[in-house]
């Protein structure tokens, strides 16, 4: 990640929109990931950029877990900057404030509103699918944990009635 991003920002979103394009030509539509590590974090910086980058074929992986660990609140303030029709894919994961900041949590432990995030994805008319990201390992075992965080995860879709 940059730390000033600002002197490459156009030039980062020219090379988006041209690989974008590229890809749409081959029946292709690229997703970027909000993440910590890029230069797109939150759902406001994802919004920025997508805002810049207007092609059909370049859509947001939208990742509430990142942005909450990023310190935006995901949902509602991240989220409702995005454009909807602009969110191509969900990761889903938890987080809970840590010493060093965060640690991830298993779905419907932690901080990140995923009842009222999946309850809007749904009224938004979200037609994507939504993926369990098994970063949390407190769990004992990897399947262990992985089972953990499925179980909230059912749960918080069941709350939002959208399983």
């Amino acid at each position: 990640r940059l730390d000033d991003q600002a002197p490459y920002r156009a030039a980062i979103n020219e090379k988006l929109l041209d690989a974008a394009n590229k890809a749409g030509r081959k029946g292709i539509t690229l997703l970027l990931e909000n993440d910590g590590g890029l230069n797109t974090a939150t759902g406001a910086e994802a919004a920025s950029v997508l805002n810049a980058v207007k092609s059909p074929y370049f859509m947001l992986n939208w990742d509430p877990g990142n942005a909450a660990a990023w310190g935006e609140k995901a949902y509602p303030d991240g989220y409702n900057l995005l454009p909807k029709d602009r969110i191509g894919h969900c990761h889903c994961k938890d987080a809970i404030k840590s010493a060093k900041g965060y640690d991830w949590a298993p779905m419907g432990k932690g901080f990140v509103d995923w009842s009222g995030q999946f309850k809007a994805l749904k009224r938004d008319g979200y037609c994507f699918a939504v993926s369990l990201e098994t970063h949390w390992n407190g769990g004992g075992t990897p399947e262990e944990s992985s089972r953990q965080s499925w179980a909230g995860m059912k749960k918080l879709l069941q709350q939002a009635e959208a399983l």
